[in-house]
């Protein structure tokens, strides 16, 4: 049912993604194909001749910036993430945090969610479909309009916000934001944690997953900030969230269950969740909690 879809080289590239999800895939590919009016493999065709070409120099001169503009200017104009994106939200990996997110949700009372560097609006459209209210943050550009649009095509009332506009999300309304491989491209992390910490109300969730090193997996990640290399030591990405008026909770993940059906040839299964207080970089969530004030 995937086979139409299945790019091996993005399954060679990331492993870790587990292949197509069939139930999400022809979803996540219809949605990009009539946006641009391209079928799949035209797509991914474009997708890797600029890949391999002009947009391997524009992520080294990104990952080595020295100010902000610099950073914005790819991210505005880059088509890079309307089939990379869409290929992660269709695969078995993501489907399976989207259900950890989900449950989370439910589980503690998150009723309004804000995915801060939303990308193609993947997590928004699950969530919303789950009854679960997700607001949507990121830059101006084609990933933006592209957001925008299959909110509208699958009829989703979904306030978006632009990171360079006056507009921002209302400050302490939100239950939980979720920055997903997201700050390892940010300029700003601190100012960008404040941001955070006022959009939350107290005790709200901040819900990160980051990868600070230059590489993961044996997937060279060129892109993400060299400045920030020091993050991928726990301890200091933890001070950075921390200094920023918040506190560690755990680690959000699948439950013991979950891992038992794993085990037993489930690779994807979510029977449940759970917040472990181990402090570290890896596969799962990282939960911090807003102070009070």
């Amino acid at each position: 049912m995937t086979r139409q879809f299945t790019d091996p080289r993005m399954d060679r590239e990331f492993p870790d993604w587990g292949g197509l999800d069939p139930r999400a895939a022809g979803h996540v590919f219809g949605d990009v194909s009539t946006y641009l009016g391209l079928p799949i493999e035209k797509i991914a065709q474009a997708y890797w001749f600029y890949r391999d070409r002009q947009d391997a120099a524009a992520q080294r001169q990104v990952a080595e910036a020295t100010d902000e503009a610099t950073v914005l200017a790819y991210y505005t104009s880059t088509p890079h993430y309307l089939y990379e994106l869409s290929y992660w939200e269709a695969s078995l990996e993501k489907q399976a945090w989207f259900r950890v997110l989900a449950r989370a949700c439910q589980k503690y009372g998150l009723r309004r969610v804000l995915d801060f560097g939303g990308g193609v609006g993947g997590l928004n459209l699950y969530l919303k479909t789950h009854g679960i209210p997700c607001d949507y943050l990121d830059v101006p550009g084609k990933t933006f309009d592209y957001a925008a649009w299959r909110f509208a095509r699958h009829g989703l009332d979904v306030a978006t916000y632009q990171t360079t506009s006056s507009s921002n999300p209302p400050e302490g309304a939100l239950d939980a934001i979720v920055a997903w491989d997201v700050l390892e491209h940010l300029f700003d992390l601190d100012g960008t944690m404040g941001n955070i910490a006022r959009w939350l109300r107290p005790d709200g969730w901040f819900i990160s997953k980051s990868t600070f090193s230059e590489e993961h997996d044996g997937h060279e990640s060129g892109i993400h900030l060299a400045k920030h290399a020091c993050y991928s030591d726990i301890r200091q990405f933890n001070q950075l969230i921390l200094r920023n008026g918040f506190r560690y909770l755990g680690q959000l993940k699948p439950n013991p269950l979950s891992r038992l059906l794993r085990q037993c040839g489930l690779r994807y299964a979510v029977a449940g969740i759970a917040i472990m207080p181990r402090l570290k970089h890896g596969g799962n969530f990282l939960v911090h909690t807003r102070l009070s004030r």
